[in-house]
């Protein structure tokens, strides 16, 4: 009975040092406030960048209603078999973009 008992002091004894050589670092305030502020600028970076993809895609449905307006069918066939191509790999560059980022996302 003695020996368990010695035997458990002696184990709290040497986890009470283990744990003093583990110190949790808690970060400062600067810390934090840097990490929040890279990643406003990371998401203001990619707001910008998503506006002037809309603002682009709105200017080309505009153009396009100009075509169709105009009766230029060859243009806008030409426009519209291009899009059919290159929007597949345009959604798949944007995925593989996407999968490579730590992003927040809605659900």
């Amino acid at each position: 009975m003695k020996e368990s008992k010695e035997w458990t002091e002696q184990f709290k004894s040497e986890l009470n040092k283990l744990e003093d050589m583990q110190e949790v670092e808690v970060p400062e305030q600067y810390q934090l406030m840097n990490v929040l502020q890279e990643y406003k600028a990371r998401r203001q970076k990619t707001f910008k960048r998503e506006i002037a993809a809309f603002l682009l895609t709105a200017i080309l449905v505009l153009a396009m209603l100009v075509l169709i307006s105009l009766k230029v069918t060859t243009a806008f066939l030409w426009i519209q078999g291009l899009a059919l191509f290159f929007i597949p790999v345009i959604f798949l560059a944007e995925k593989k973009r996407r999968s490579k980022q730590d992003e927040v996302t809605k659900l």
